[in-house]
């Protein structure tokens, strides 16, 4: 990487911290109320739509290929083939995977060269917001999701993520930085990370040896479907400025479920475990993601588990910023009571997003008699169902039920007691406390502008998380990693993203984590997490690491300066 490319590459991550921490005063909301969403739709008409929207954009294309891509060949994949390579593969229009604009979903993978490292999986799901009603998802709205327009071919290519993709999927868990990029890094935060394992700047003996995941076999999901990949919802949206006029109706297909069934799939019926390794099982499976990426890992793991884990698999789940913020989830006919509200403020996004996206959602009467389409009522399941259907556990998180969305971690701790599970997410996430109270319009933060809007926001996560350590604290395999802050990438977002430098956090000896276990020292990075959720030793031998980082002033180094002078003038909102 050159020079001049890794000063974009820290000018990027500075550009984009400014343009996704950033907030404007929230519009007026109604506390409490009970939302809206449009009326579920067949299987069927969702792929039609699929079917439209495809035809109509390879009737489009002209030349999609680019230099140095490698896709799927007619024949299928070739696993031994193009080795350390990144190979595109298109889901055809009839497999039901699709970008929320109907048009066609691609993933990507790249085999490991290494055959110690070749049966070692990493799955990973890339960031970038969601969208919920017509505004949110339309290509222009400042709170939405990545692509609504969809995947350009190519869109992982040639020398790979770290020089051709979004700054979301660019991260030491899934590349390998150059020690430019290193070197910035240290620059900028005062302690090394990745693979830089020496240096002149801070604690050096400190620093991170890059994971071992870099020279895993992977496996990546783009992001395109806004509904943090956990949707199977077909919907339509009025235009708010007109809402009688048919010809500006918006479809969105949540399609993120789907698309990672079709992947499992294509996976299972090319044998790519048993490609991997002549024991015809991974050695090793993570599933992780930033962001909405964090959301998707930990909303499909049990499906991903079910097709990729053998008997004998170490499996783990790395959430980077997804934190499942604890609240019942309340049908769209129902108003949150207000008690819940001041309990749970996350209960009004929740009551949104998962109606929207039809966590609830059983096939119709429709989706079961379109003649040769037997799956159409498995693709028509929400998340609730099919978590259900592959763990064999209840998911209580209605309100109806008594339960709440911290279901999803105690079914995951509880049916994969082996497993080793990890949230990471930064104490002052601008992004997250953005979605959820901004984007749901809580009373708390309605009108609000610059440093009041941010602190209200923030408040409101605060209790949020202590109800998420509260949930996983007793998890005996269910750890967590919680910095206080790093403001100047992604305005303390994603704690993976393009380094692990900022990160750092210590704790003395003897001190009871939420768990209450008697916990020695650390003094590390998330990278340590990292490196903890990969263990081969028991829980007994290792336990998970349940961290959460003191209140902290911006450290004295040129971050820490410029987050300083960014706070001042509530750039981040």
């Amino acid at each position: 990487m050159t020079p001049t490319r890794v000063f974009w590459r820290v000018a990027a991550a500075l550009a984009l911290s400014l343009s996704m921490g950033a907030a404007g005063s929230a519009p007026s909301s109604q506390e409490g109320s009970a939302q809206s969403v449009s009326p579920q739709r067949s299987r069927a008409d969702a792929q039609a739509f699929i079917d439209e929207a495809t035809r109509k954009y390879n009737a489009s294309l002209t030349n999609s290929s680019k230099p140095g891509q490698t896709i799927v060949p007619a024949a299928g994949p070739n696993w031994a083939a193009d080795l350390d390579t990144w190979v595109e593969y298109t889901f055809p229009a009839s497999s039901g995977a699709s970008c929320m604009n109907g048009t066609p979903y691609r993933m990507y993978y790249k085999v490991s060269s290494d055959a110690g490292m070749r049966d070692k999986v990493l799955v990973d799901f890339e960031g970038g917001g969601a969208c919920w009603d017509f505004q949110s998802c339309r290509p222009d709205a400042e709170t939405g999701a990545a692509n609504p327009d969809g995947l350009p071919s190519g869109y992982i290519q040639g020398d790979g993520i770290v020089s051709n993709t979004a700054l979301l999927l660019t991260s030491p868990v899934l590349e390998g930085n150059t020690f430019l990029v290193e070197a910035a890094a240290r620059l900028l935060f005062g302690r090394g990370s990745g693979k830089l394992d020496d240096g002149w700047w801070g604690r050096l003996w400190q620093t991170t040896t890059a994971p071992e995941t870099q020279k895993w076999t992977k496996v990546v999901f783009p992001y395109c479907t806004g509904d943090v990949s956990a949707g199977a919802s077909f919907r339509s949206f009025n235009d708010p400025a007109a809402p009688d006029d048919a010809t500006k109706t918006k479809y969105v297909n949540f399609n993120g479920l789907n698309n990672v069934r079709a992947a499992m799939k294509f996976l299972q019926d090319n044998r790519f475990t048993q490609s991997l390794s002549d024991k015809g099982y991974l050695q090793q499976l993570l599933v992780y993601g930033g962001s909405a990426g964090g959301y998707s890992a930990q909303f499909n793991y049990p499906m991903i588990r079910q097709a990729l884990a053998g008997e004998k698999t170490r499996v783990a789940l790395l959430n980077d910023s997804g934190p499942l913020l604890t609240a019942s989830v309340y049908k769209t006919d129902e108003t949150i009571l207000p008690a819940d509200l001041e309990k749970t403020p996350a209960a009004k996004f929740w009551q949104l997003a998962a109606n929207t996206w039809g966590f609830f959602q059983q096939p119709l009467a429709a989706d079961f008699r379109v003649p040769g389409h037997p799956e159409y009522a498995e693709q028509a399941s929400g998340l609730i169902a099919r978590w259900e259907k592959a763990t064999g556990k209840k998911v209580n998180i209605t309100k109806a039920t008594g339960g709440d969305t911290g279901s999803f971690s105690t079914v995951l701790s509880k049916r994969y007691p082996n497993d080793r599970f990890g949230l990471s997410s930064f104490q002052q996430d601008q992004v997250i406390s953005r979605f959820f109270f901004i984007g749901a319009q809580n009373a708390e933060v309605v009108g609000l502008e610059g440093s009041a809007l941010r602190d209200a926001k923030l408040k409101l996560f605060h209790k949020e998380l202590d109800l998420v350590r509260a949930n996983l604290g007793p998890l005996p395999n269910f750890g967590y990693y919680m910095p206080w802050s790093r403001y100047l990438v992604i305005g303390s977002h994603v704690t993976t993203a393009l380094t692990f430098a900022g990160t750092e956090t210590s704790r003395a000896a003897n001190i009871r984590d939420d768990g209450g276990r008697i916990q020695p020292a650390f003094d590390g990075d998330v990278g340590h997490f990292l490196n903890n959720l990969l263990s081969s030793n028991s829980l007994e031998a290792e336990p998970v690491l349940k961290e959460v980082g003191p209140e902290k002033a911006e450290p004295l180094n040129l971050a820490g300066v410029a987050g300083w002078l960014l706070s001042l003038f509530n750039v981040f909102g």
